[in-house]
């Protein structure tokens, strides 16, 4: 458990903020993909309404 203790301490004595910063760009893209891949969902699921629903 002490092992444990010691990596733990070792990966968070390495934190670089401006990692965070430099990653925005990434995130933001991941961020536009969804919002499309969501909005395509959406617009098959309105299409689809239309043609089978009854009159």
């Amino acid at each position: 458990m002490f092992n444990n203790l010691i990596l733990a301490k070792s990966i968070f004595s390495e934190f670089n903020p401006m990692a965070f910063v430099d990653n925005l760009r990434y995130m933001l893209s991941g961020m536009i993909a969804i919002f499309i891949v969501i909005g395509i969902i959406v617009l098959i699921t309105i299409i689809l309404n239309k043609i089978f629903s009854k009159k």
